[in-house]
């Protein structure tokens, strides 16, 4: 588990901050959804060892690796694109090359014509791909167990359908040690988790009760810790988020989640608010990109449980890649300054909202916002802070609001 530690960050104590912890809220994997995925990897790995299959008596082990062992997953790039949930399939089959691991997988998993995940199968570079009709999808790797006192360094499988096949390799890997890396050593504040699950909890009214498969390994507790995590966490979901919205478009391979992973990993500290969390680790990635700049290479990230599983082998693949997020990681700290900035109206912070994290996402955490404020002026629950804007508690005295309801775009509030 993580770290509980440090004084309590209020994610609720200003504007920017409620707006920033919704955002998180609208655009990761809701508890509902953890329930789903659960399901979905149960009766997976039944159809994988059914009788017949051709890796029946051959799989040692299925676990999460990725955004999903950190609880950090998002929807893919918008919100109809659902999400990409990461699973590795540990072989029992020393020997086998990238080409034959890979085909025997999408073999087993596509099936017979008639079978349930026949059309739902593709075969991927490193992996094998189940996609659901809600926009989900599960990405099967298969890897073999490398070395038994170091639990779980793998090899995983490159092979690449349309170069020859010389090019095939098998890549070192633990996405199991940096998990657990990140679990044990990424702070949570007990108050932050609490607040930000029963609020998780709350936007997600589809909870079900989770199913474990013995066979298997759970899904990770953070989960069963319905909605609640770090404000370290919630940080990186938002800067993921701003990736995949500037990158949609570019027709290149992304910078990894799991390299972002890492970079927050090392300036995380118990604390912070998620704004603060942002600032810190937004400049943190910036600095790491500046510095491999300067002295004429390309940023290089390594598993901190696993020397030599490079978490930037494939990204950045040049110079160019580099120079654009070294902007897009500037623009970021830009557009943040506007978003933290409490003289700022509260249009300008929702146009900034959009841009940062998208036009629907960014303009329906504004509408929430919005009628929250209407329902606590409305009923007295509203109050000025310290640092500006509109705080919302049932504690704090009645007020009048500085300004009529209906005119709260382009109005900077007051300072009490």
């Amino acid at each position: 588990m993580n770290k509980h530690l440090g004084t309590p960050a209020a994610p609720w104590g200003s504007i920017a901050e409620q707006m920033l912890a919704t955002v998180a809220i609208k655009i990761e994997l809701p508890p509902s959804m953890h329930a789903i995925l659960a399901e979905r990897k149960a009766a997976i790995e039944k159809y994988l060892e059914r009788d017949g299959s051709p890796l029946k008596g051959k799989v040692r082990l299925f676990y999460q690796q990725g955004s999903v062992a950190i609880g950090s997953t998002i929807r893919a790039k918008f919100r109809f694109e659902g999400f990409d949930i990461d699973i590795i399939v540990e072989l029992i089959t020393p020997g086998l090359t990238p080409w034959r691991a890979l085909e025997l997988l999408y073999q087993a998993m596509r099936g017979e014509p008639s079978s349930r995940y026949h059309d739902m199968t593709e075969r991927q570079t490193r992996c094998v791909t189940v996609h659901y009709a809600d926009g989900m999808h599960l990405d099967l790797s298969p890897a073999e167990l490398i070395n038994e006192f170091d639990p779980r360094q793998s090899l995983i499988y490159h092979s690449k359908p349309e170069e020859p096949r010389n090019a095939d390799h098998k890549v070192l890997t633990n996405s199991f040690g940096f998990a657990h890396e990140y679990n044990t050593t990424c702070p949570v504040d007990l108050s932050f988790q609490q607040e930000y699950a029963l609020r998780a909890l709350k936007a997600d009214r589809g909870l079900v009760v989770m199913q474990k498969d013995a066979d298997s390994l759970p899904v990770p507790e953070h989960s069963t810790v319905v909605g609640g995590k770090s404000a370290v966490t919630v940080a990186l979901q938002l800067i993921k988020r701003n990736r995949n919205i500037r990158w949609a478009t570019r027709g290149e391979r992304m910078p990894a989640s799991v390299m972002l992973s890492c970079l927050t990993l090392e300036v995380a500290e118990a604390g912070r608010t998620i704004g603060q969390n942002l600032r810190v680790i937004a400049q943190h990635i910036l600095d790491r990109l500046l510095w491999a700049k300067s002295v004429g290479e390309l940023i290089h990230v390594e598993n901190p449980r696993c020397p030599g599983d490079v978490f930037t082998d494939r990204w950045p693949e040049n110079h160019a890649a580099q120079d654009t997020m070294i902007a897009d990681m500037r623009l970021f700290l830009d557009q943040l300054a506007v978003l933290l900035d409490d003289r700022r109206s509260l249009r300008d912070r929702r146009d900034t909202l959009k841009a940062m994290f998208g036009e629907d996402v960014g303009q329906s955490v504004v509408d929430d916002l919005e009628r929250d404020i209407g329902e606590a002026i409305r009923t007295g629950r509203h109050g000025f802070g310290a640092i500006g804007g509109l705080a919302l508690s049932p504690t704090l005295a009645k007020a009048k609001p500085a300004v009529k309801p209906s005119t709260f775009y382009g109005t900077k509030w007051k300072r009490s």
